[in-house]
């Protein structure tokens, strides 16, 4: 009998899903962006360290991706690490969207209709894969 741990393949090291949230104070619409792990934990639920930011000069939407922490509350749970991280809406347009992990980079385009509605184009790399 065999009892090494086989670990299962993947693809890439985060799921990434944008989307468009209305905040409850100052009922401004704001561009949401959740980052999930694919590896999953057994002992926690991890934060994962984001900073999201938008250079409207040059039409770009950054967020870059931190390493993971221990969340303040130390539940048992399992899953994934996940994050949100929030900004102002933009205005209506196409954005390039790069999102950075260290010295890897997956550059997509994100678009934002006259109705505030978000839509970041698929794509995918050893690093990271945005959900359409």
């Amino acid at each position: 009998m065999n009892d090494e741990r086989i670990e299962p393949s993947i693809d890439h090291e985060y799921l990434i899903d944008v989307g468009v949230e209305v905040d409850a104070e100052t009922r401004e619409r704001m561009l949401v962006v959740r980052v999930q792990t694919v590896r999953e934990f057994t002992s926690y639920a991890y934060d994962i360290t984001l900073h999201l930011s938008i250079n409207a000069s040059k039409n770009q939407v950054l967020l870059e991706v931190g390493g993971l922490s221990i969340p303040s509350v130390m539940m048992p749970a399992k899953g994934g690490a996940v994050s949100e991280s929030r900004v102002k809406l933009m205005p209506a347009g196409t954005y390039e969207f790069m999102i950075i992990k260290k010295n890897r980079t997956l550059t997509t385009t994100l678009a934002v209709t006259d109705t505030g509605n978000v839509t970041a184009m698929p794509a995918a790399n050893a690093f990271a894969a945005i959900k359409p």
